[in-house]
């Protein structure tokens, strides 16, 4: 299965941008190069007082569409 690996640190008022729905997609890059354009739904799980922080790899079908993304 495709995976990307990547490291994200977005702060409260980042991640306020997204809640107040001015951003829809979260633009990362993986630790291979790759640049993803993901839905912001991905991250509501991970989102801490702080924010968002850490390493994620995010799993893709065979047609290219995400399938789940977990935080390592």
């Amino acid at each position: 299965m495709p995976q990307a690996t990547f490291d994200m640190a977005l702060g409260t008022e980042k991640v306020l941008l997204f809640y107040k729905a001015k951003k829809n997609r979260v633009q990362v890059i993986a630790r291979d190069g790759r640049t993803l354009n993901l839905p912001w739904e991905l991250f509501k799980p991970y989102i801490t007082p702080a924010g968002i922080h850490g390493s994620f790899t995010i799993f893709f079908g065979a047609e290219g569409k995400y399938e789940r993304l977990v935080q390592i």
